[in-house]
């Protein structure tokens, strides 16, 4: 059954990890890199391995979320998006609809992960962890998540809902990135920190197939 999105409860956390144990034993052999199918786009992750924490800038009312929702799409591991949107929900079908497959990734709002899903953290169910702007995170949550990535082979994304500053630096991401669309044609890349720094455009038929919104 496809995961759907839920409040953050002691059970719900607990049957998200059940259903991702049971797919993980299944699909053992899926690979652990990342890959979109957009050739620029890949070569930006391209050394990227297990054990490494991806920070993202990306403003909300910017389309940017389309952009690591690429790497979402190529027969992925089981994986889990912890969002909290200051209210807003998760709408499955718009996922689908952007060639995700709700089968592999799992949802849970969480206004503070380390603290209330720390059992994710701890065993390598969920080979990629998206952490969407989450309201608390602090330096001990990042080293905490930094560390338990490396040990449990994890690739972990750290979504901000702000652009990232080149002068403020943070040693335990591999790479940061700020993602944004470029009018209607286009998406920027802005690479701040990693193996090539610098700007790329992507265009929009590369990413969505319609113009629509997305945060």
């Amino acid at each position: 059954m496809a995961s759907l999105p839920v409040k953050f409860t002691d059970t719900s956390l607990q049957q998200q990890l059940q259903s991702a144990r049971a797919l993980a034993n299944k699909r053992s052999r899926q690979t652990q890199e990342l890959r979109s199918g957009i050739d620029a786009l890949d070569e930006c992750f391209a050394q990227i391995k297990p054990g490494d924490l991806i920070e993202w800038g990306i403003p909300p009312g910017l389309n940017g979320r389309l952009i690591p929702l690429q790497l979402l799409k190529q027969d992925i591991p089981p994986s889990v998006w912890i969002y909290h949107h200051h209210g807003l929900g998760v709408f499955a079908s718009s996922w689908i609809s952007h060639g995700v497959d709700l089968q592999r990734l799992f949802f849970i709002c969480s206004e503070h992960p380390v603290r209330e899903l720390r059992p994710i953290f701890l065993e390598d169910t969920f080979k990629r962890i998206i952490i969407d702007a989450p309201r608390k995170f602090s330096t001990g949550d990042m080293a905490f998540v930094s560390q338990q990535a490396r040990k449990q082979g994890q690739i972990i994304f750290l979504i901000r809902h702000y652009f990232l500053s080149e002068k403020r630096g943070n040693p335990h991401a591999s790479l940061r990135i700020n993602t944004w669309q470029s009018g209607k044609r286009s998406f920027s890349l802005q690479l701040i920190k990693g193996p090539g720094i610098g700007r790329i455009s992507l265009p929009y038929s590369a990413v969505a197939e319609e113009y629509g919104h997305y945060n």
